[in-house]
């Protein structure tokens, strides 16, 4: 019989990989997506995509309405979203177990109806890497304590950990038109808070995050407590740009700017400590692709798929 898989954040990048990933899979997993809201037009849409998929209303602030949504389940893929106004907000006003706590009621409310496998999308510990002065990078850090509580509950539960790249699509949402260029729309500028030749790792993440969680189910007693990185390569800022134009002939050109929803401290300190010292450098990592039963998707595949996106 296939085993329930309840999917956190299902409407987002993530959870969303996910869903598509193991509801191709449907001898061996019947998928349950979770959000606050089933009946948002983002629902619908996924509906339409994966018919078989359930859908159910929970609340991460709420541990009854998650103990719910995992009844019956013995797969529980987590995930907790930092970026958004309740959290920026409680963090300003001193909470920093803001985020913490969103992924303690998860794990928590999974002990509570006895799932048994937990796989959670951390990051690393930039404190623990670089020093007290990264100790601000509150995103990574909230994300690397719930990683530590799923590890002290081993005996509850069987924990497996996800560390994604930097989003390809993080430069879907940074375009612009460059008004600087002919009319005004005939080329585009990337916009993003790192310089244009700092190599990091990225991943299309709503591809590839769902294949590398599919690969950890895959293999339980392989992974168990272990890391598995969702990265296709590492690339520079103006790299990816020169590969839209290449693709696309669209000219295009990196700018190193401030994104003004995420131009905070916290943020600012996170993004210093990957420029400083990279993304993902933990040495008892395993790179999903190396692994993995398809290949990922190159930066030259991602704007293949993207080669009709212009900014709005």
């Amino acid at each position: 019989m296939p085993e329930i898989v309840a999917v956190i954040g299902a409407t987002g990048f993530q959870g969303g990989s996910v869903i598509k990933a193991l509801s191709a899979l449907p001898d061996q997993y019947t998928v349950r997506g979770i959000t606050r809201s089933t009946t948002s037009a983002r629902v619908a849409e996924l509906r339409a995509l994966y018919p078989n998929v359930e859908w159910v209303a929970a609340d991460l602030k709420n541990q009854a309405s998650l103990r719910e949504a995992f009844r019956g389940a013995s797969i529980v893929f987590g995930n907790t979203n930092y970026i958004q106004p309740e959290i920026f907000a409680q963090i300003d006003a001193g909470d920093l177990d803001a985020e913490f706590r969103l992924g303690q009621n998860m794990v928590d409310a999974a002990i509570a109806q006895g799932v048994k496998h937990f796989v959670y999308s951390s990051l690393e510990s930039p404190e623990t890497v670089g020093g007290p002065e990264y100790r601000g990078a509150h995103e990574p850090e909230g994300k690397h304590r719930i990683e530590q509580y799923i590890r002290r509950n081993k005996d509850k539960i069987a924990g497996y950990f996800v560390y994604a790249g930097f989003y390809f699509q993080n430069f879907l949402l940074s375009a612009q038109w460059d008004e600087s260029v002919g009319s005004g729309k005939d080329a585009i500028v990337f916009t993003y808070p790192l310089p244009a030749d700092a190599p990091l790792p990225y991943v299309d993440i709503e591809e590839d995050l769902g294949a590398t969680v599919a690969l950890l189910l895959s293999d339980r007693a392989e992974y168990a407590g272990q890391i598995l990185a969702a990265v296709e390569g590492n690339y520079t800022a103006e790299q990816i740009t020169q590969a839209f134009s290449r693709v696309t002939g669209v000219p295009a050109r990196y700018q190193r700017g401030v994104i003004p929803d995420i131009d905070r401290s916290d943020i600012n300190t996170m993004l210093r400590f990957f420029i400083e010292f990279g993304a993902l450098t933990q040495h008892d990592l395993t790179v999903a692709k190396t692994k993995a039963s398809r290949p990922f998707t190159t930066l030259d595949q991602f704007w293949a798929k993207y080669a009709s996106f212009r900014p709005e």
